[in-house]
């Protein structure tokens, strides 16, 4: 009995545009401490990268947390 193999002609998946591009370069103050967005995760696009500048330690997040880090207050207007 002769096993032949057959391989379809599947297309790459063509890369999105990273909707987190807009968080880079990004910071905040945390104490004496400001922490950088400094880019998005290789291995998962919906989290960023962050690293902290008096130590230089970095780690991931989820890119909703960052965003709701950086929402901005609606502030009221004086009457």
């Amino acid at each position: 009995m002769s096993a032949r193999q057959i391989t379809l002609p599947f297309r790459a998946r063509a890369e999105q545009p990273d909707a987190n591009h807009d968080l880079i370069g990004r910071s905040y103050d945390e104490g004496d401490a400001t922490i950088t967005v400094i880019e998005t995760c290789l291995n998962e696009s919906r989290r960023v990268m962050v690293r902290r500048d008096t130590d230089g330690h970095m780690w991931s997040m989820p890119a909703w947390l960052m965003r709701l880090v950086f929402k901005e207050k609606k502030r009221r207007r004086a009457a």
